[in-house]
């Protein structure tokens, strides 16, 4: 089971959401399921980071 990078890796925002939905998009063609934990960890990950960029408070 390949290994995705964290949501912190990415630069911008933007490349993290562009890849989330790139991966999501792939695993869903392919229906290959073995994937779901590292993207529901991305997920959670991905969450995280939109949460604090758009309030800092956090």
């Amino acid at each position: 089971m390949p290994k995705l990078p964290s949501a912190y890796d990415f630069a911008k925002l933007e490349e993290a959401i562009a890849f989330y939905t790139r991966t999501v998009a792939e695993v869903a063609k392919s229906r290959d399921y073995s994937l779901h934990d590292e993207i529901m960890r991305f997920k959670r990950e991905l969450h995280e980071r939109i949460d604090r960029e758009y309030d800092p408070a956090l």
